[in-house]
């Protein structure tokens, strides 16, 4: 749940910002005036700890402005939604960086939608240590690679890893691992508002030295919304070195959320003429979703020197190959099945994994440290991150 600060001009007012806040089901606020505060109250106001939104009445916008002068002092990286005032008062609000406006009075479906896009807006940078696997169809193998990726991580790499099932119909990855969940994506989903540490140890599933958070495969009902995975995704964001989300084949408006914050989304392939038909669609349904092309990996699984060349795919997808790994679909089933690791590391395929990981790991370092020395980013991550984002030898 978001919280919010009303700052109204009058009790009326105070009562419907505050009829809006419940009906959107997404809004707590923290406080709300029943009229413009004075300095003294606004010192008040402004000691509790930073909402997620402002909510400013600009039924006396000489007023209005005298408190927001003093909350943008408080509270800098808040958003402001203004309610009311005219399009030249708006204009003039816009020098103190205000750019979302609602008329006064307003309809509840619009206040949700202007509240989405507002927290949307203040929180749409890339999260360095979140990476998503979109497969191109199902059966691609991205669950394959998630699972390998994260123990590689983890157990290779000693990294604290998150490895989301969000495919709530399928909840293919504990069928993978012949593991019953702990707790649960939908549960974790459901109760996204209110996580806490305990909530969340009873919510993952502990496996490999990897906290996994699986699907049972039952749809939630009401559906997840978009700030569910937002709620979600602050709640793990720093808690863990890494969090790779495997995710369906169709992104929808509450997936969009992942990866449209992800660092990097990773489409995964195989070179059959239907996937490599399917991964064009995905590309452009990520680009529709708003991902920059940029933030797209190509990934071919079970690569074959023999098959489709990579310049084929390439001009298939209209994206580049940044990576291939080995067919060896046999033996990591075997070893999937055994329970003895998620990632084979005797093996190509499990090497490619690791190596995989490195290059993650350097890619989030070069997130986290963009002003990196030239000597350092030669000698230090570059290597890493050219297995990401150049071909491997055919």
């Amino acid at each position: 749940m978001f919280t919010g600060v009303a700052i109204n001009a009058s009790s009326v007012r105070r009562q419907y910002t505050h009829a809006l806040a419940v009906d959107s089901g997404m809004l707590i606020l923290q406080r709300a005036t029943d009229q413009y505060p004075t300095e003294q109250e606004l010192t008040r106001l402004t000691s509790l700890a930073a909402p997620d939104v402002l909510l400013l009445d600009m039924d006396n916008p000489e007023l209005a402005v005298r408190c927001l002068q003093v909350i943008q002092t408080r509270y800098t990286d808040t958003p402001v939604i203004a309610f009311g005032g005219t399009p030249v008062q708006h204009k003039a609000l816009r020098v103190y960086g205000i750019q979302h406006f609602l008329p006064y009075p307003t309809e509840p479906d619009i206040f949700v939608a202007m509240l989405a896009e507002t927290i949307r807006a203040n929180y749409s940078e890339n999260l360095p240590n979140l990476f998503a696997f979109l497969p191109a169809k199902a059966g691609c193998g991205a669950s394959t690679i998630t699972l390998g990726l994260a123990s590689a991580l983890a157990n290779h790499l000693g990294k604290n890893v998150l490895c989301m099932d969000t495919d709530l119909r399928s909840g293919a990855q504990a069928l993978m691992l012949d593991l019953d969940p702990r707790g649960s994506t939908q549960g974790a989903l459901k109760g996204a508002y209110e996580l806490d540490n305990f909530k969340w140890t009873n919510a993952v599933t502990r496996h490999h030295e990897v906290d996994f958070l699986l699907s049972t495969g039952n749809v939630l009902n009401p559906p997840a919304e978009w700030s569910h995975y937002f709620a979600l995704i602050r709640f793990v964001e720093k808690r863990y070195d890494a969090i790779l989300a495997d995710l369906p084949e169709l992104i929808n408006g509450a997936t969009e959320e992942v990866v449209r914050r992800a660092n990097l989304v990773f489409l995964v392939t195989t070179q059959e003429p239907v996937a490599l038909r399917l991964a064009a669609r995905r590309f452009e349904d990520l680009k529709r979703w708003g991902v920059p092309e940029a933030h797209v990996r190509l990934v071919v699984n079970r690569w074959q020197r023999r098959d489709t060349s990579a310049e084929q795919i390439e001009a298939a997808v209209g994206l580049p190959v940044s990576s291939t790994l080995s067919n060896d679909y046999n033996r990591v089933r075997a070893t999937l099945q055994s329970g003895i690791s998620p990632v084979p590391a005797d093996n190509a395929f499990g090497k490619e994994l690791v190596r995989f990981g490195q290059g993650l790991m350097g890619v989030m370092e070069a997130a986290v440290h963009p002003a990196a020395p030239p000597e350092q980013t030669r000698n230090g991550f570059a290597g890493v991150l050219r297995l990401l984002v150049t071909r491997q030898a055919r």
